[in-house]
């Protein structure tokens, strides 16, 4: 039992980096071309699915820890820290939007 709930706290914990890994993504390609961000989406994705079934076949092919108790982690690590990054990227979102208005308004006159 102890290992199971110290594999679900290392997958949590590598949950949190592939999140940060994803709003580090996520926030550069927000800055340097927010056209091409719904790309963006979909490898985020690919990222987060891949990392699920890593977790899954780690868990069923060796005796780590029970493949659920990882794959809660894993879901756990990845989904919370993305609260907090969502409001991140959100707010790096407005002040783009803010800097672009600002920009159209000083070429305008």
């Amino acid at each position: 039992m102890p290992y199971n709930i110290i594999g679900a706290a290392v997958a949590a914990a590598t949950g949190f980096f592939v999140a940060f890994a994803n709003y580090l993504l996520s926030k550069s390609i927000l800055v340097k071309a927010p056209d091409k961000y719904s790309l963006i989406t979909v490898a985020r994705s690919v990222i987060q699915v891949g990392f699920l079934a890593v977790v899954y076949f780690v868990g069923t092919k060796t005796a780590v820890a029970d493949p659920v108790y990882l794959l809660v982690g894993a879901v756990l690590g990845m989904t919370v820290p993305m609260f907090f990054f969502t409001k991140k990227l959100l707010a790096v979102n407005e002040s783009l939007s803010h800097k672009t208005k600002n920009e159209k308004e000083d070429e305008n006159g």
